[in-house]
């Protein structure tokens, strides 16, 4: 499918590694399994599923304009699942030691922004795109986006977790579509990953967009950027969206 003849009227994005990335250079896991090293607790070993169990809820329980003592005792309970699952060996009454530290592992502030990310929103914002994340994460990743300081930017977030599908699953894609109000074949999918963005977009009727953050060259067929900062110079040569009929 050929970019250069599209006539795009919305962007949807990847979330991590596209949007964001690990501000340690680790994944949560990593981290909270160090934490828990360091604290001299002993747990089960850790899997992905971890924080899917564990933030089933976070979409529903949380919001980040909650009073901090609504917040805070949102963060216990969290700690408390995450012990849990986990099968934490811990003192009784001593989870709420750890609720800070685990929160600064599992929540927002353990990941960081691209520099050229929120200039490129507001440009597309500004040139009435529909925008949206398309994302394979846990529930409550709007809340993240928020918390992060783009969240309002988006016309909605998209979540694996929240629809029941997984990129590169078409359903997923096709339900970003039906919540932006724009048919498949005006969308362009933007992200890092060739088979759960690409390929998954393609699939779904999409224009897919790979960033190469690596600085890495083409692939094949596909249109390939190192930044974002490049995807409004590429958006400029379609026709714009307030002219779609």
């Amino acid at each position: 499918m050929n970019i250069g003849s599209a006539k795009i009227d919305a962007v949807t994005f990847d979330f991590y590694n596209t949007l964001v990335y690990h501000r340690n250079g680790r994944g949560r896991g990593a981290l909270l399994m160090e934490y828990f090293k360091r604290e001299g607790l002993q747990s089960d070993p850790w899997e992905h599923q971890v924080l899917y169990d564990v933030f089933e809820q976070h979409g529903r329980d949380y919001s980040p304009s909650q009073s901090e003592a609504e917040k805070q005792r949102y963060f216990l309970r969290l700690t408390k699942r995450l012990f849990q699952r986990l099968n934490v060996r811990a003192p009784d009454g001593a989870v709420a030691d750890h609720v800070a530290s685990v929160w600064s592992v599992l929540g927002p502030s353990s990941l960081a922004v691209f520099p050229d990310v929120s200039n490129v929103l507001q440009v597309l914002r500004a040139a009435r795109y529909r925008i949206a994340v398309v994302s394979n994460w846990q529930c409550g990743l709007r809340h993240f986006c928020t918390e992060l300081g783009f969240g309002e930017t988006f016309d909605d977030v998209i979540v694996s977790a929240e629809v029941g599908y997984e990129k590169p699953n078409a359903e997923i894609f096709a339900e970003a579509c039906r919540r932006v109000g724009v048919p498949p074949h005006r969308v362009l999918h933007v992200g890092d990953s060739m088979t759960d963005d690409v390929e998954g977009a393609r699939a779904a009727g999409l224009h897919a967009l790979l960033v190469r953050r690596d600085q890495g060259g083409p692939t094949g067929d596909t249109p390939t950027i190192p930044s974002l900062e490049l995807l409004p110079q590429m958006l400029g040569q379609f026709r714009k969206p307030h002219e779609l009929v």
